[in-house]
Parts: structure tokens; C-alpha cells; sequence
């Protein structure tokens, strides 16, 4: 009667005779020994292991008996210790000699052909998808980098040299004089911090894109983590401080109330004159910034602030007409707003056909501007005619801008049109 023993040979199961047991064991720490000092000498183990559970025939399940008789095929198959290595006689020593390592598939097997024309078919895509990857990296990076520092050479023109002369030579802007615009708009003189937020803000994600460019371009692998902590939790607290101090500052635009003056014209004349009432010309002001077709002028000394008033001719499409003054300011209460639109300081009188107009309205000395504004809408049925006086700016007043040295205009279906004299 023989013992059956269970082996795992290469991760699968075996039942082997004792005798065979014996034999294979042997073998194993013979060819271990040989492989055990040398590199990778661990995974050419695990290769003879494996064919060696190939050749008995493993992954069958009830586990297959390998016999005396199989362990000897498989030495011949793989063949005898002795062609691994040479044991020294007398010495109990062990002798390295040049051997030659037997190969555990044929090279010349169709399968060996297939696998290797497939390696090198996957090694040169592999190669040419990478060329194909730099390529367009270098095409994305170079379009992050001019984006990214275009944007900031923009950002630094507006914030920093809006005003500056060289920029009135290549841009009409729309808004000049950024500072004096904020400090106006948010209450507060103060405006450098918020401009620094701003620009942390700002420049940080597009310094960040401007910098992936150039990574994506010169192929840079080498980051600092710790760096870029830093800069995120930096951008993170500028966006926190700039939010709550805008929140603050612009709560008083909550809350608009307005005040009317309105004349309704039922029998108007089929021409109107608009002449001059108070002219810009005729204040003194240090500064001034414009933002689209609101002016602001500023006395420091005194701190008054005068604003430029918007006029609006439309058609009243009917034989009647009406002229309507407006004037509105904002607060965080429906009180305060009501006060600020009451502080307004705006004249203006008709007189016959004449409509004199101030060209500008002020607040009081040291009063914040608090959204506040002049709108006059003058209403005429369709083909009465309007003329401007000599001496009134009407493209200061958000007119004409169509035609600012024009003034004569005609009512059309909807608005007044330029005529053309």
C-alpha cells in the first residue's frame, strides 16, 4: 500500500505518491540550489514550476495523482539536475560551470511566432502613440501658455495702466480709471486690498494654466506638493475675503427707490429746443473715471461727486407727449434709499418750447454715490423734431453717440434718428 501526499505546485493542487514525493523534492532543491544566488533566480523557480505542472497535466479537479513514473518523464522532458549545474566530487562543495539554460517553450512553435509578431506589433504602436501624445501636448501646452499670459497681460493692463496714456492709444476703453471706479462703487477709498484679492484671485488659476502649458511643452514631471498646498489654500482665502468684504460693500444696492417729475405735453409744439442748464465745464472737479456711458467727477477737497445724467427720446405714439426726471438711489433699506434719491441734486425748467437740461446732477459733499442716477425721458409723437441749443454736450449725456456733432433730430417709429443737414 502506498501514501498519497497533497502538493501545490505553481498554485494548483496535486495528489503525488510517496516515492514520487521523494523524487521531485530532490529534484526541486537540486535545481533551487542552482538558481538561488543568481538575479531573478526566484522567478525562473517559479517558471520551471509552472511547466512542471503543466506537464502533470494540473487544473484538474478531482487533483490529478502524479506517479514515480510521471516525476521521470518530467525529468526528461526538462531534464536531469546535471544540466543545471555540477556538483565537485570530494569536497561537498558546489562548482559553477558554463550550462545552458534549456528553454520551457520551442522559439520556433507557431504560437512563439504569433506571440512575438504581436510584442512588436503593440511595441511600435506603443512608440507611436507616444510620439502622437507629445505632439498634441506640445500643440495644448503652447495654446495654455499664450492663453494663460494673455490673460494676465490684459488683467495687469485694466487693473494697473487703465489709465495710463499709452493705453488710450490703442484701446477706446470703456471704463477708465479702475481705482477711482471702486472706490465710487464699493463706498470706500480703500480699494487696494480688494484689487490685491482680485488679483490673487485672478492670476493664480491663470499663472496655474500658463504653467501646466509649459509643463505639457518641456514634458516637466517635477512638482512640489507642498507648493502647490500652499498656493491653493492662498487662493482659497482670497476667495473667501474678496466674497465677504464685496458682500458687505455691495449690500446697499439691496433696496432702489425712485422720485418723479413728470409734465405731460398735450398740445406739443412740432419742435422742441433742449438748451444747457449747468455744464460740466462749468465745476471744478480733480478726477474723473468712466464707466460706458456713466461719467463720475470728483472733487477731492471736497469730496463731491457729480454724475453725468442719461437722456432718452423716444416715440409716445400718440398725438401727446410727456418729459419725465428721474432720480433713484439704492441702500440696504427702503428709508435710506428713499434719503439718498431725496439728496440728489438735479435742476431743470421748461420753458415754452425750451427745455433746459443740467448736464451733470451732484450729492452733497462727502455723500457716497449709493447707485444713484438721473434718467430723463422725453416722449414726442412720431415726426416732431428736437434741436439741440449751441453750448449743450448731449453725447455727455448718453445721446447722440451715434452723432455727436449732430443736433437736429427727427421721432421715428420708435426713437430719434440724426437728420442730417
Amino acid at each position: 500500500m502506498k501514501k498519497t501526499l497533497n502538493i501545490n505546485l505553481a498554485g494548483q493542487l496535486f495528489r503525488i505518491d510517496e516515492d514520487a514525493f521523494e523524487i521531485l523534492t530532490r529534484y526541486l532543491n537540486h535545481v533551487s540550489n542552482r538558481f538561488r544566488t543568481e538575479q531573478g533566480g526566484d522567478e525562473t523557480m517559479a517558471d520551471i514550476e509552472s511547466r512542471i505542472a503543466e506537464i502533470f497535466g494540473g487544473g484538474k479537479e478531482p487533483p490529478t495523482l502524479v506517479s514515480r513514473e510521471m516525476v521521470n518523464d518530467m525529468i526528461n522532458i526538462m531534464g536531469a539536475p546535471e544540466d543545471y549545474y555540477d556538483e565537485a566530487s570530494g569536497t561537498g562543495s558546489t562548482v559553477n560551470v558554463s550550462y545552458t539554460r534549456k528553454n520551457m517553450y520551442d522559439p520556433n512553435s507557431l504560437s512563439a511566432r504569433v506571440g512575438k509578431g504581436f510584442s512588436e506589433f503593440f511595441r511600435m504602436f506603443g512608440k507611436f502613440m507616444t510620439a502622437v501624445w507629445r505632439v498634441m501636448s506640445v500643440i495644448i501646452g503652447s495654446a495654455f501658455t499664450v492663453f494663460g499670459f494673455s490673460l494676465i497681460f490684459l488683467f495687469v493692463l485694466m487693473f494697473f495702466f487703465n489709465n495710463a496714456p499709452f493705453m488710450k492709444n490703442i484701446i477706446e476703453p470703456e471704463i477708465s480709471d479702475i481705482h477711482m471706479l471702486l472706490s465710487i462703487v464699493l463706498n470706500s477709498n480703500t480699494v487696494w486690498l480688494i484689487i490685491i484679492l482680485a488679483a490673487v484671485v485672478i492670476l493664480f488659476p491663470l499663472t496655474g494654466i500658463a504653467y501646466l502649458g509649459i509643463k505639457m511643452i518641456f514634458n516637466i514631471r517635477e512638482k512640489s506638493k507642498v507648493f502647490s498646498m500652499i498656493m491653493l489654500i492662498t487662493w482659497i482665502a482670497a476667495v473667501c475675503a474678496l466674497g465677504v468684504i464685496l458682500s458687505l460693500q455691495l449690500v446697499v444696492y439691496a433696496n432702489t427707490q425712485r422720485l418723479q417729475d413728470r409734465i405731460n405735453l398735450d398740445n406739443p409744439p412740432e419742435k422742441r429746443f433742449i438748451a444747457p442748464g449747468k455744464k460740466i465745464s462749468s465745476i471744478r472737479y480733480d478726477e474723473h473715471t468712466t464707466l460706458d456711458d456713466i461719467t463720475f467727477y470728483r472733487d477731492k477737497t471736497t469730496e463731491k461727486l457729480f454724475v453725468s445724467v442719461d437722456l432718452d427720446i423716444n416715440s409716445s405714439d400718440t398725438t401727446t407727449g410727456w418729459i419725465n426726471i428721474q432720480r433713484r438711489a439704492c441702500s440696504n433699506g427702503d428709508v435710506e434709499a428713499w434719503t439718498n434719491a431725496q439728496n440728489i441734486e438735479y435742476t431743470w425748467k421748461l420753458s415754452g418750447d425750451t427745455l433746459y437740461l443740467d448736464e451733470f446732477f451732484s450729492l452733497p459733499e462727502g455723500k457716497n454715490w449709493n447707485g444713484s442716477m438721473v434718467d430723463i425721458d422725453i416722449a414726442l409723437p412720431q415726426g416732431a423734431e428736437i434741436e439741440f441749443i449751441s453750448g449743450i454736450d448731449h453725447a455727455r449725456m448718453a445721446f447722440g453717440r451715434r452723432g455727436p456733432h449732430i443736433n437736429h433730430y427727427r421721432v421715428s417709429d420708435w426713437y430719434a434718428e440724426p437728420v442730417e443737414e
